[in-house]
C-alpha cells in the first residue's frame, strides 16, 4: 500500500512540475512567438472607416513611405508586414530604427501581390517607451507609378492629426518623399510590425 501511495504522489508531483513548466510564464522573449498582428491591429483600428479614414491600397507615388510609432511594451520587433503593389514586383529597402536606443534593422525584401505578407527580421529589443522609426524604399523603379503603397488617409482629406493611440501603440507622424516631397502626415503607410511582448 505504502509503495502505491508514493508511486501515485510520483506521478502525480511529475505531471504538475510538467504542466507547470510548460507554461509560458518566465517572460522570455526567445521562447515566444513573434505575433505579426501586433501592429496591423493597431493600424486597421486606428485608422478604420468607422474613424474617417479611407483604405486606399496603391496610393501616394514617391519612393519612401515612413512612420514612427511608440511601443508601450518590452519586447523585441521581430518581423515587418507589406504587401507589393499590382505595378511592382521587385524589391524594396526596409529601414526599422529603435531612435531611442540606436538599435535597427536595414533588409532588401520583395513581398507578395496578392496578400499582406510577413517576413522575419533580425529581432530588435524595444523596452516601453522607445520611439520606431518605419520606412520602405522603393529599390530600382523606373517610374513614378511603381513607387505606390497602401495607405490610411482622412475621408476630408485633411492630414492625419496625430499623435493617434490604440493599445500599446502611439502612432506618432507620417512622412513621404523622394521624387517628391516631402508630405508629412498624409496618411498613415501600412507597415506593419510583429512584436513579441516580454
Amino acid at each position: 500500500m505504502k509503495n502505491k501511495k508514493i508511486t501515485y504522489l510520483s506521478a502525480l508531483f511529475t505531471i504538475a512540475l510538467f504542466t507547470m513548466s510548460s507554461c509560458d510564464n518566465d517572460h522570455d522573449p526567445t521562447n515566444n512567438l513573434c505575433d505579426d498582428t501586433y501592429v496591423s491591429t493597431a493600424i486597421t483600428d486606428a485608422f478604420s472607416i468607422a474613424n474617417g479614414y479611407d483604405d486606399l491600397p496603391e496610393t501616394m507615388d514617391l519612393e519612401t513611405h515612413k512612420y514612427q510609432i511608440k511601443i508601450n511594451a518590452d519586447g523585441e520587433i521581430c518581423s515587418v508586414g507589406y504587401q507589393n503593389p499590382s505595378t511592382w514586383t521587385g524589391n524594396y529597402l526596409i529601414d526599422i530604427v529603435n531612435e531611442t536606443s540606436n538599435a535597427s534593422y536595414s533588409g532588401i525584401h520583395s513581398f507578395s501581390q496578392t496578400q499582406l505578407d510577413y517576413q522575419s527580421i533580425s529581432p530588435i529589443a524595444v523596452s516601453s517607451g522607445d520611439i520606431i522609426t518605419v520606412m520602405r524604399t522603393i529599390q530600382n523603379s523606373s517610374s513614378l507609378n511603381e513607387t505606390v503603397g497602401r495607405i490610411l488617409r482622412k475621408s476630408d482629406y485633411t492630414n492625419t492629426p496625430y499623435p493617434i493611440n490604440y493599445g500599446t501603440v502611439e502612432f506618432l507622424s507620417s512622412d513621404f518623399y523622394g521624387s517628391g516631397g516631402p508630405v508629412p502626415n498624409f496618411g498613415q503607410p501600412y507597415i506593419p510590425l510583429g512584436f513579441k511582448v516580454n
